[in-house]
């Protein structure tokens, strides 16, 4: 039911719903509604956002893909014309990002703020790979305005590059993965990736570029680098504690010192 080749017309579907039923059709919920309640272990959201019931219907698989919808559509800056990927949740994670499991249910609610990176939860299960791969077909096939579900694979793929990367993204809660292992993650969110030619209104645009101003910042190198190589086990803390206590009774000493000379030469 999920394959694009497997698909009439949803307005053929429609009217056979219309013939069938009739005169019934005022005790009975919507066809569209009907269809999310049939999908409901697919879909991205639990029912479709309003905006998405006043669109044309194309399909089933149009149905599925107006459930990814971001709740709230956010416009590209106009300025930020250079395409920008994020990177690996690795590198991220090492200049100090962290990584959060969003309470939000649609999947492109990735929000960054704070120093924080914010992603829902994606679950990979062994069907995912046809649902996504005929979601991105419909999105090549029909003249949409946005690729929604391409932009958010090709930030994924970016995000999830190596199994180190999904261990993160696993431990964290943000992806659900069912697969065999983590390598099998990976290997299907690249997948999506390397099938998908990217729009230039690339939604995730924005959000890659803050990423990436973000980790280029002097200061959130160096604090990333202190914490790493400073504040990783207590073992380590302990001696940098006692140099800095150190340091500070030596400045003291030093300057007791020298207003002690002062004090001297003043009755001199």
């Amino acid at each position: 039911m999920t394959l694009l080749e497997n698909h009439m017309p949803f307005f053929i579907v429609q009217q056979l719903f219309e013939m069938a039923f009739g005169m019934h059709r005022q005790d009975m919920p919507e066809l569209l509604e009907l269809v999310c309640k049939f999908f409901k272990g697919v879909l991205s959201m639990e029912k479709l956002p309003e905006s998405a019931k006043k669109s044309e219907v194309k399909n089933f698989v149009h149905v599925i893909r107006l459930s990814f919808l971001p709740s709230v559509r956010k416009a590209l800056d106009p300025n930020l014309k250079e395409m920008k990927f994020p990177s690996s949740a690795t590198e991220l994670v090492a200049v100090g990002v962290k990584l959060r499991r969003s309470d939000s249910n649609c999947l492109l609610d990735i929000e960054f703020k704070n120093g924080v990176l914010e992603i829902p939860v994606l679950a990979l299960y062994d069907r995912t790979k046809s649902l996504i791969r005929n979601v991105i077909a419909f999105e090549q096939c029909y003249p949409l305005d946005d690729s929604y579900l391409i932009d958010y694979m090709a930030f994924m793929e970016y995000l999830v590059d190596t199994p180190v990367d999904a261990k993160l993204l696993i431990d964290e809660g943000i992806i659900d993965n069912w697969l065999s292992n983590k390598e099998s993650a990976v290997q299907l969110i690249k997948s999506f990736g390397m099938e998908a030619i990217l729009p230039e209104n690339y939604y995730f645009n924005n959000l890659s570029h803050k990423l990436i101003n973000h980790c280029q910042r002097p200061y959130n190198k160096w604090k990333a680098t202190f914490k790493r190589e400073y504040c990783s086990s207590p073992w380590v803390v302990i001696p940098v504690i006692a140099t800095v206590v150190l340091l500070l009774l030596t400045v003291a000493q030093t300057m007791c010192s020298v207003l002690s000379l002062k004090t001297l030469l003043f009755k001199w």
